[in-house]
């Protein structure tokens, strides 16, 4: 599957990968608009959809509605 440049999906994994921490999809969504405009009025629900789709090979949750990326180490976060 091609995924368009600056998608949803491409700028959450650069924003969780240049935080290099977890994040609540609230917040990864106010950092991914700090990079991309949008015209859609739910883009956190567009967040937590792509990385549902994509939880078991590109995103892991760590808490509740906290996600990170599989190929990174997290330190302890409870």
């Amino acid at each position: 599957m091609k995924e368009r440049k600056n998608s949803f999906y491409q700028l959450a994994q650069k924003v969780l990968y240049e935080q290099k921490k977890s994040m609540h999809y609230m917040e990864l969504t106010k950092e991914i608009l700090k990079i991309k405009e949008t015209k859609g009025k739910t883009p956190e629900r567009t967040v937590i959809a792509v990385i549902q789709r994509y939880k078991h090979n590109v995103f892991v949750r760590m808490g509740e509605g906290v996600f990170g990326l599989t190929k990174l180490k997290y330190e302890n976060t409870a």
